[in-house]
């Protein structure tokens, strides 16, 4: 049985606890991370180094039992969409299989984008390469939600943020197919700088896009030296 084919509210139920436990995996690689990471790294520098601490965390015989025997983590995952072969694939940054239910072994898809003035506008974040690709149902098209991840590399959330529900407003071509508009929402009390918006796709249904915002200018030590 394919993912898809999972009856919708069986998956719907599931993704409430497979969020909490897929965003967590993001916050401990993040937070571990974080000393190496600065502003001037970029995108696929900073997945690779959170990637390496969420698998680092997976041995770690402290956490909850359910995650190292639940859950792998994937980076620069291929995907063959759009008639792309070869090394023209699209590739999922950050991705959190689970092995229940086994039939269908879901995802949770983080896409990341680097957030700096200077060439990285939100522009980039909601993009066609960012969360166009969910609206479009490039990415997670079987699913009800997935992520958007901010790699914050200059000024503060609330400035990105604002620039977030700045660009929501003038999609006036109806390219983000916005069904519900930008709300802060908890899913863990560490990462407060989560919201969530929602999206009629192209293909088919509507997908729920979580926008989480990390902290990714230079380290205390960086500053200092």
């Amino acid at each position: 049985m394919e993912a898809e084919n999972l009856n919708s509210f069986t998956l719907n139920s599931y993704f409430y606890g497979f969020r909490r436990d897929a965003h967590q995996l993001l916050a401990w690689g993040h937070q571990e991370a974080l000393p190496q990471i600065h502003c001037n790294l970029t995108e696929e520098e900073i997945t690779g180094l959170i990637v390496e601490e969420m698998r680092e965390k997976l041995k770690d015989p402290t956490i909850p039992e359910r995650f190292y025997d639940r859950y792998s983590v994937g980076e620069e995952k291929p995907l063959a969409v759009e008639g792309r072969t070869g090394k023209r694939r699209r590739k999922l940054d950050i991705v959190v299989e689970s092995n229940l239910p086994r039939e269908s072994r879901p995802e949770y898809v983080f896409e990341a984008k680097r957030l700096r003035k200077n060439g990285y506008p939100i522009g980039k974040y909601t993009g066609k390469d960012g969360v166009q690709c969910f609206v479009k149902g490039v990415y997670a098209s079987q699913y009800p939600e997935a992520a958007m991840v901010g790699y914050v590399q200059s000024d503060v959330t609330s400035y990105w943020v604002s620039e977030l529900k700045r660009n929501f407003g003038k999609d006036t071509n109806n390219y983000l197919r916005i069904t519900k508009l930008l709300q802060k929402v908890q899913v863990l009390s560490p990462v407060p700088d989560t919201w969530v918006s929602e999206h009629e796709r192209i293909t088919e249904g509507s997908i729920a896009v979580y926008h989480i915002f990390l902290n990714c200018l230079a380290s205390s030590a960086q500053t200092a030296s």
